[in-house]
């Protein structure tokens, strides 16, 4: 019979050959699960919040489907104007609402449709801008009388209803103030800033792991904070009707009853992936 070393615990020192055989084998096994590990996670996020700094902007301010201001953005490859629209947040855990409608009854004048000059805190991310504007800044700086063409209203595309999945998020955490802005860990906060005013957005990835926004309103683009609470920074579905404007899509929802809760493995591949919820023993 052959006489092989036997690992003994207890031993001072364990023989040699004991140490090589297994450290060879699992060496290269844990260098790869910690690399396996470190890919699954999700990428640290890349948006911006310029605090402290406050950047002027200059264009049509529309106070729906939500608060926001349309502006020119250079020109495209044919040489025709191009433009982006702004939607505008308040500060700390609020909308906008409630600044501009103040600023509104301040001056006496409707600010819906008009042009104006606007200063407050850009934040941005994924080929999305928001203003942060805060009352303490004294944001309206100009109020044009100027009739605004034709153009600078919104171009409305009407997409019909779908149902659409995704996660409720709320777009200033996400967009970049916290890191991270989305998902369980951030839930708490989100449900905070949603009931304190920030318009509840759903995002949407695709199959090339590209990300789409919707806004969320109601029927008639009242809105559905108190109603989307329960489903905030969890997967959802949504059966709405969809329609663009600009370069933003808003998900009319016309009963709260069609947002349900799925799961991310239904997002991913489809109802063919079946939740259990009752009955599940059958």
């Amino acid at each position: 019979m052959k006489n092989n070393e036997f690992y003994i615990g207890w031993m001072t020192n364990a023989p040699k050959s004991f140490v090589k055989k297994y450290l060879i084998v699992l060496l290269p096994i844990t260098v790869a699960l910690a690399a396996l590990l470190a890919l699954s996670q999700k990428k640290f996020s890349t948006g911006n919040f310029e605090l402290g700094q406050l950047t002027t902007v200059k264009g049509i301010y529309f106070n729906s489907p939500m608060p926001c201001i349309k502006l020119i953005n250079g020109k495209d490859i044919w040489g025709n104007l191009s433009y982006i629209t702004i939607p505008l947040i308040g500060y700390g855990k609020h909308g906008a609402d409630g600044i501009m409608a103040a600023i509104e009854k301040e001056k006496n004048i409707s600010l819906n449709q008009k042009e104006i000059t606007l200063k407050g805190t850009l934040l941005y991310n994924d080929g999305k801008t928001f203003l942060q504007i805060d009352k303490n800044d004294n944001p309206i700086l100009k109020i044009s009388s100027a009739i605004i063409a034709s153009d600078m209203l919104p171009q409305k595309i009407d997409l019909g209803t779908q149902i659409v999945k995704g996660e409720i998020i709320d777009p200033k955490c996400y967009f970049g103030v916290m890191k991270p802005g989305e998902g369980k860990p951030h839930r708490d906060c989100a449900i905070r800033c949603i009931l304190g005013g920030m318009p509840p957005m759903l995002a949407v990835r695709n199959e090339k792991n590209e990300t789409n926004y919707y806004l969320i309103v109601g029927a008639n683009g009242e809105k559905m904070n108190e109603a989307v609470k329960d489903f905030v920074a969890e997967p959802v579905s949504i059966e709405a009707k969809l329609v663009r404007y600009d370069d933003w899509i808003v998900m009319y929802v016309q009963d709260p009853k069609k947002i349900n809760p799925t799961s991310y493995l239904q997002m991913k591949f489809g109802d063919n992936i079946q939740l259990c919820t009752t009955n599940c023993s059958k």
